[in-house]
């Protein structure tokens, strides 16, 4: 039997090493897969599709209602409303009216001046603001109720507990000059003098009155701060005017000093507003006009 060559025999098996079993080309290590340039290019990722619709977001009325105390000028009110189309320049001068509690007169000079003033951080959020509630439930029982609140000086006035219109106030520059308490509108007057002197001493015009008690009234005035008046009732002449067309001779009057005590005056006088005689009456008295005399009016009520 014929002998293999050794030699032959050593060839085969480094043959066999090198290459192995695979049937992978050439050049190629087992397990590895290089990729070609293309499949190598970064792939942008997709966004996630929600699978629920989004939560609304949340208000922080906080701190879209803050405030801060400096200067300001009508300049740079321009400049904001240039920015922002949903504001306008005399609505942001009438937020600064009712934060501060000043006519726009006032404010204005105050802004030449340079004076600090309160002033908002986010003027849009203040576009509709009021200090006031929107509701009442413990007035819903007078079709017709006007409510002051003396430490933040603003008014209101609600249909069956409702508010329909609001506005800063001026009232008396001590706090005892106008008593909290509940009353009736004892009378209207559209132009009523005051008993007391204007700056040229004459009898100051107190128009569009409204009678709450002794010497006090509801009346046009000039508010040039919040406490201002000889224990009077200031509203600016854009609001007053509204109020009286809308007040009757009956409508009730809670004065109150501040918001927490409201629920609390407001049941106190379940039984109803007190008239000046101390007297209680529920029932209002619808005024023939609005300009009627409040002599005529009062006669009408003392029949009633």
């Amino acid at each position: 039997m014929a002998r293999l060559n050794p030699c032959l025999w050593i060839g085969t098996i480094a043959l066999l090493l090198m290459y192995g079993c695979t049937t992978k080309p050439a050049g190629m290590q087992q397990g590895e897969f290089t990729p070609d340039q293309s499949e190598t290019a970064p792939i942008t990722r997709q966004p996630d599709i929600a699978t629920s619709a989004p939560k609304p977001a949340v208000k922080h009325y906080g701190k879209e209602l803050a405030t801060v105390r400096r200067a300001i000028t009508e300049k740079e009110i321009r400049k904001l409303v240039e920015k922002n189309p949903d504001l306008d320049f005399y609505g942001c001068i009438e937020i600064l009216c009712r934060l501060n509690k000043k006519d726009k007169e006032y404010i204005r000079q105050d802004m030449k001046r340079k004076r600090r003033l309160i002033v908002p951080k986010n003027f849009s959020a203040y576009k509709d603001w009021s200090p006031l509630p929107g509701n009442i439930a413990g007035a819903r029982r007078y079709s017709k109720f006007i409510l002051v609140v003396k430490d933040i000086n603003f008014l209101g006035w609600y249909q069956n507990g409702t508010l329909v219109g609001n506005t800063y106030i001026c009232t008396g520059k001590m706090k005892a000059w106008t008593k909290k308490g509940m009353y009736r509108v004892q009378g209207k007057d559209p132009r009523h003098m005051s008993t007391y002197p204007n700056a040229y001493g004459e009898p100051a015009d107190m128009p569009d009155a409204l009678h709450i008690y002794d010497r006090v009234w509801i009346h046009t005035g000039d508010v040039i701060g919040p406490n201002c008046s000889h224990g009077c009732i200031n509203v600016p002449i854009a609001y007053s005017e509204k109020l009286y067309d809308w007040a009757n001779v009956g409508t009730a009057v809670l004065i109150t000093e501040s918001l927490k005590d409201l629920g609390r005056d407001i049941k106190l006088e379940a039984g109803g507003p007190k008239t000046e005689s101390g007297a209680r009456k529920t029932q209002e008295i619808a005024p023939k006009s609005a300009k009627e005399p409040p002599k005529q009016l009062l006669e009408t009520a003392i029949k009633n």
